[in-house]
């Protein structure tokens, strides 16, 4: 993975070699990705945007409520701008934290990418190949054995506050992640056995880790990992800063109004941008609003009225009109990570039973969920990972191929039998499988299918739904048969914060899987800096985890945009992440 030279990032060429390798392992061909400016991120229907994911983030609410369409058609003056220096981007849910180190949303940290920079941007550049960039650090040099990262930092960069950033700002990042009273969801799994961080010099830092980390090679470029103004951590405080975020980034924080919007304004010190966008220099944008709209009809109105220019997350009917506009333009970018799906409680009666498990799954037939429900907007999934992810396992996909002829064999095995109405019982007691999703999320009408389709082998249902926060908790505790998850990640290190024991309490392990000999084994991949080896282990896991029937895959994920044909210079990164550094209007 790493032979200790500094990897200098001038021009994007600090690509480390192994990681094409690693791609190469997995695909059988060199990676490639398409320059994502918008003229040629993918249209809905298009060719594919393959790229590894940007965070270890959840992505918890899909923002399609009920499914519907405006009665209208698309393509009368949709999108049109009503100031050309401002930019009002239509998100699908409330960000639970602005401060990276502690949201667990990919959409607040979408929203934050734009207030925060990363150390090491990972980019597609011009040929679409994605490769390191500078971000806040000029170079870096881990260490053969992954156990340290040591960063040369640049020395011209300030703080929206004013602070300078150095090495002792490296330092109080890192540190708050691992604070308690942060209460990180995705930054502390992300950061793995993290130990300290050195301050070298002003202008060199060195992250250590207890043992080796070789999934932090990636997982550095995450917003997770965005820089933090020092003297804002300690003037707000651990919890406080995520209503303050100071940032390095092209916006400065200007308000958040709950239920409303996050309101940024452009940083016209900012010459230190990924040189992939463009020429480093401010943003063309003077402001930069995220407007909160949960209703998928409502950010469809708003884009067609020119109150917003792009719209995240349309429902399928819709994004089907938009394709046929003139004014509108989709996009759908494909991401690594794991499916849209439903993690199944493997304490909770009945699901506590691996043959009711596995029936679940044989029970469902994603092709057509896709087709029908979904009106081909996405792919089917029918693994714990996405195709694209290092450790997906393609035999793996025809475990569960659907068979509800097996589905009822395995329940009449577990001793639940069918009555006259078909619905099944055993001792008196129902098989029912209560469901919870969060609110006016992207699971409704995809529930309802599955609730029918689960109908159809004796299973009887109970579907409830809760903001995502309150759904998190309930989550934890373990009230619920089936729960509702997709996720980004540019590491099958993923697996730690999704099935690592410890995850169970606090994090995003709401199957409730605990499994010693599966924890040792993502611990020692991790470890492991020879990326076919490491590779093969996650494979291991990614099968024995199916085998488990702890997951219920659907769709697989990918960031889904619609937005003004006026609205230029938009850029895409390998997550699926918009990024509006250089955005213009035309």
């Amino acid at each position: 993975m790493s032979d200790g030279t500094d990897h200098n990032l001038r021009d994007g060429q600090g690509t480390v070699e192994q990681f094409a390798h690693f791609w190469r392992s997995q695909v059988g061909e060199p990676f490639h990705l398409p320059a994502v400016d918008r003229r040629n991120a993918l249209k809905a229907g298009g060719l594919g945007i393959l790229g590894l994911g940007a965070s270890s983030l959840l992505a918890a609410c899909g923002g399609k409520s009920g499914g519907g369409t405006s009665g209208s058609s698309a393509g009368s003056g949709g999108g049109s701008p009503t100031s050309s220096t401002t930019l009002t981007v239509g998100v699908y849910q409330e960000p639970d934290s602005l401060d990276p180190a502690a949201t667990g949303l990919a959409m607040a940290s979408m929203i934050i990418s734009h207030i925060y920079d990363p150390l090491v941007w990972w980019l597609p550049d011009s040929s679409g190949q994605n490769k390191f960039h500078p971000g806040l650090a000029k170079s870096y040099v881990v260490s053969p054995d992954a156990t340290t990262y040591t960063f040369h930092l640049r020395e011209d960069v300030s703080f929206h506050d004013g602070t300078h950033f150095d090495a002792n700002a490296v330092k109080a990042s890192f540190d708050h992640i691992v604070d308690p009273a942060t209460k990180s969801r995705s930054a502390i799994g992300a950061l793995g056995p993290y130990a300290e961080t050195v301050v070298v010099d002003q202008y060199t830092a060195k992250v250590v880790f207890t043992k080796p980390n070789a999934a932090f090679l990636h997982e550095m470029t995450t917003i997770l990992f965005g820089m933090q103004s020092p003297a804002a951590l300690k003037k707000y405080g651990a919890t406080g800063i995520a209503a303050h975020p100071v940032g390095t980034g092209p916006f400065k924080f200007v308000d958040y109004v709950n239920q409303d919007h996050v309101g940024l304004e452009r940083n016209s010190a900012y010459v230190w941008g990924p040189t992939t966008f463009g020429p480093a220099k401010p943003p063309s944008l003077e402001k930069l609003s995220f407007k909160i709209l949960l209703d998928t009809n409502a950010r469809y109105n708003a884009l067609r009225g020119g109150q917003i220019q792009m719209a995240m997350n349309l429902d399928p009917d819709t994004i089907h009109s938009i394709k046929q506009s003139s004014t509108l333009v989709n996009y759908n970018v494909p991401s690594t990570g794991q499916p849209y799906g439903y993690p199944i409680n493997v304490t909770k009666g009945p699901t506590d039973d691996l043959r009711v498990r596995q029936a679940i799954l044989f029970a469902v037939d994603q092709n057509t969920l896709v087709s029908s429900v979904l009106r081909g907007a996405y792919t089917p999934a029918h693994n714990f990972l996405t195709p694209t992810t290092p450790g997906y396992v393609k035999s793996v996909d025809s475990l569960y191929a659907y068979n509800p002829t097996k589905a009822k064999a395995l329940l009449e095995a577990a001793g639940w039998k069918a009555g006259a109405d078909g619905t099944r019982s055993k001792n008196g007691q129902p098989l029912n499988l209560d469901i919870l999703i969060q609110t006016a999320n992207g699971f409704d009408l995809p529930t309802q299918y599955v609730v029918n389709a689960l109908k159809q082998v004796g299973f009887t249902s109970k579907t409830t739904s809760q903001p995502f926060t309150t759904a998190a908790a309930s989550y934890n505790q373990g009230v619920q048969n089936l729960s509702a998850i997709f996720y980004y990640d540019v590491d099958p290190y993923l697996m730690n914060n999704l099935v690592y024991s410890n995850q169970i309490a606090t994090g995003f392990n709401w199957a409730h899987y605990k499994n010693p000999a599966i924890d040792t084994a993502i611990s020692q991949a991790n470890t492991i800096t020879d990326p076919a080896k490491r590779t093969a282990l996650f494979e291991k896991v990614t099968t024995t985890l199916m085998q488990d029937a702890i997951f219920l895959p659907l769709w697989n994920v990918s960031g889904t945009y619609s937005g003004s044909k006026s609205l230029h210079n938009v850029h895409f990164g390998a997550t699926g992440y918009s990024y509006y550094h250089t955005a213009t209007f035309a």
